[in-house]
Formats: structure tokens, C-alpha cells, sequence
């Protein structure tokens, strides 16, 4: 199987390297913190999952930072895209627990990959 990238979005791209073995590429800043409680609150965004965004302004009671409509929450996090490519971050993620090559040939494809994938930021 070749890779592929499975979701591109300004917020987080997502790359298919083998079955069970992903490189998340998170192109977002954080703007603080806030604990959305209400779903109403905020409607999905399609292509990122996790990822949704406020309908109306909001002010987070424990920290009184207020966050003003259209602004992006990733998981519980308010977030805007990252335009540096410097400061983007690179998650390996595998379901399987670990990665097992029947050669050094095997792995050596796998790690190449994902440098290229790593590379298209640069």
C-alpha cells in the first residue's frame, strides 16, 4: 500500500503511511484554553475532525477570556492555523502498537516515507 494523505485542512493534515500507521501534521497555534460545555454552542467543521467552531461569542467562566464567533476549537482548545511551517508539529501514531518490518529494507521504506511526507512542509 502507498501512502497517501487521508485529510488535508489549515488546521491538522493527516497521512496514511501503511495500514495502522499515521503522521498527523498539526498546523495550529493555541489561543488559551476554554472547556465549551454547550454543543449548541458550536458546529462542526468538515474535513478536521475534532474540530469545530463557535456560532456565538463566548466567554469561558474559569479562565474569563472571551472567544468571539468563528473562532476554530480543536478538541477543547480555541485554535487559528499556524502560517509558519517551522512551528508545525509531527505526531507518528500506530494502532497496532508497533511497526514490525520482515527486513531492514522493510523498515528503511517505511521511515522514508514518512521524511518524505515531512518533507512537503519544508
Amino acid at each position: 500500500m502507498n501512502m497517501e494523505k487521508i485529510q488535508s485542512h489549515a488546521i491538522k493534515d493527516i497521512w496514511r503511511i501503511r495500514d495502522g500507521l499515521l503522521l498527523e501534521v498539526h498546523k495550529f497555534k493555541t489561543l488559551g484554553h476554554c472547556w465549551i460545555r454547550s454543543k449548541k454552542s458550536v458546529k462542526q467543521i468538515r474535513g478536521c475532525k475534532g474540530l469545530t467552531e463557535l456560532r456565538e461569542d463566548y466567554c469561558d467562566s474559569y479562565t474569563k477570556k472571551t472567544f468571539s464567533k468563528g473562532t476554530l476549537i480543536y478538541n477543547t482548545v480555541p485554535v487559528e492555523p499556524e502560517t509558519n511551517k517551522d512551528n508545525f508539529r509531527f505526531e507518528i501514531k500506530s494502532s497496532g502498537g508497533s511497526i514490525f518490518g520482515k527486513n531492514a529494507e522493510e523498515i528503511k521504506k517505511i521511515l522514508n516515507d514518512i521524511e518524505k511526507a515531512i518533507s512537503t512542509y519544508e
